[in-house]
């Protein structure tokens, strides 16, 4: 008991600094900075859908917009992409939930 008391009032233990320092190097990684790696952050609506017999992404994507896709179709197989972790499009499998791009009508 007295160690845990020591260790609120003193504070033994590491620095988080040095702890990410420390992360790092143990995980391969040469840089020995406190910089946080975040994910980078997908500015873009989406809507989850199950995937039922027949559908493709586009078909799915053009179901959801009720007519013209202000986008190309590149584009919606980029988007696609980065909202479910780098799937292909011809990956999805039927009766699995997936998010889709939702564009707005400009």
């Amino acid at each position: 008991m007295t160690g845990v008391i020591s260790d609120l009032r003193t504070g033994s233990l590491p620095d988080k600094d040095q702890t990410k320092v420390q992360a790092n190097i143990k995980s391969g990684q040469q840089k020995q900075s406190s910089e946080t790696i975040q994910e980078p952050t997908l500015d873009l609506q989406s809507q989850e859908v199950i995937v039922e017999p027949g559908h493709t992404v586009l078909s799915i994507v053009e179901h959801l917009h009720q007519g013209p896709i202000p986008v190309s179709i590149q584009q919606i197989v980029d988007d696609f992409k980065a909202l479910n972790h780098s799937l292909e499009p011809d990956a999805i499998q039927i009766g699995q939930t997936y998010l889709f791009p939702i564009y707005d009508k400009e």
